[in-house]
């Protein structure tokens, strides 16, 4: 018997709130079982070249990061604080053994339902203008993928608006006049670590806005290796780790990869990661194949466990990190945040450095966080302002 059918028969015998409805006892044992298992050598690793072998896994980032959930009135999952999964403590977990772990309780999760959802809040980090000082902006976004032909698809989100990031920052904002907007030239050096605005950017937040999803939408659930995927096409993707690996390298095989700037094998990494992490956190595909996409990523290389943190939102959880080569010499760092007890995205951060106008080192930091992914039988709380 493989390791991964016994953490599966444990988890069973050892509670059936893995999924934490009550309790996290069952995960608690689970994990420090599976830490204290032998790690057996993955049996298919992708062999990057050294300088480049963590190259794309922002990805990864929102993969392994785990949400802790409370079950809604349906099935849809709404993240909210738990007690951390606590293990042995002759023994810290390692991130091929929490994903393990997570992949037993994603196979927990509902199956059906008639929207896909996913609420999430994007918060990224840029200089002013002048380069000065930092900001942040923050938008939430909803989507709401119909399952059913006689359901609408929806997308509603809100800029969140924008405030200097730090104490530090909000003093060197006052100092400048306390601006509440910011225009920027087209032509300001960023170091590729954002992009330049097009339009002023604004302290104030926004409307909430509704769109209707239509065009290439209707009748899709997703994409994998860049090709849009209809609800029968999930449903057959295989749930076994083999053959959804098997299936991923044959679809990511028929992309024209000579031009990416990347080594083709070094891309399609890349790609089975980006897809790997699509089907964890957003791709409404069966427990199987989202517990057999944990376990593919359990079998990679580069992915490093890091104790405890507490993500954009106040959350604790598991992290992992890396470095990804954004550019030849510039790396970005990748935070992740697991909650191994639930299998369900947390969150995923990404942050670089930058050297403002009078030479302080300030960090520029993008990060995504869960507020709720999964099934539900409810309906878009729709906002009166639509696009």
């Amino acid at each position: 018997m493989n390791n991964d059918q016994i953490f599966k028969d444990r988890a069973r015998v050892l509670d059936e709130d893995l999924a934490g409805r009550a309790s996290t006892a069952g995960a608690d044992a689970l994990l420090a079982e599976i830490v204290l298992l032998e790690r057996i050598p993955a049996r298919r690793r992708l062999l990057l070249s050294p300088g480049r072998a963590l190259l794309g896994l922002a990805a990864v980032a929102a993969a392994v990061a785990v949400i802790a959930p409370s079950m809604l009135s349906d099935s849809t999952v709404s993240v909210v604080p738990q007690p951390s999964t606590s293990v042995s403590a002759t023994a810290e977990p390692t991130a091929r053994q929490i994903l393990l772990a997570a992949a037993v309780a994603v196979e927990k999760s509902p199956a059906s339902g008639d929207y896909w959802r996913t609420a999430t809040v994007n918060q990224w980090m840029l200089t002013d203008p002048t380069r000065s000082y930092v900001l942040e902006g923050r938008r939430s976004r909803e989507t709401w993928l119909a399952k059913r032909p006689d359901l609408q698809y929806w997308r509603i989100w809100q800029d969140l608006g924008y405030k200097p990031a730090t104490p530090q920052d909000e003093a060197a904002w006052r100092a400048a006049g306390a601006p509440t907007s910011w225009r920027y030239p087209k032509d300001m050096k960023t170091e590729e670590l954002f992009g330049v605005p097009s339009k002023p950017l604004e302290a104030a937040a926004g409307e909430r806005t509704a769109e209707r999803l239509r065009g290439n939408w209707k009748g899709s659930a997703g994409d994998v290796a860049g090709d849009s995927m209809t609800w029968k096409e999930v449903r057959a993707i295989p749930g076994e780790p083999e053959t959804l690996r098997s299936y991923l390298e044959e679809r990511i095989g028929r992309l024209e990869l000579a031009g990416s700037g990347m080594d083709v094998e070094e891309a399609r990494a890349h790609i089975l990661l980006r897809d790997c992490v699509g089907i964890i956190s957003g791709l409404p595909a069966s427990p199987e194949v989202r517990a057999s996409a944990y376990r593919i990523l359990a079998s990679l290389p580069g992915i490093r466990a890091e104790g405890e943190m507490t993500d954009p939102l106040g959350r604790r959880g598991q992290t992992f990190g890396y470095q990804e080569e954004i550019e030849p010499g510039l790396f970005t760092r990748v935070q992740l945040v697991v909650d191994p007890s639930t299998g369900l995205l947390l969150a995923e951060v990404r942050t670089n450095t930058t050297k403002l106008a009078d030479g302080r080192q300030a960090e520029i930091r993008h990060s995504t966080s869960y507020q709720a992914i999964g099934w539900t039988d409810e309906r878009p709380e729709l906002p009166t302002h639509r696009n």
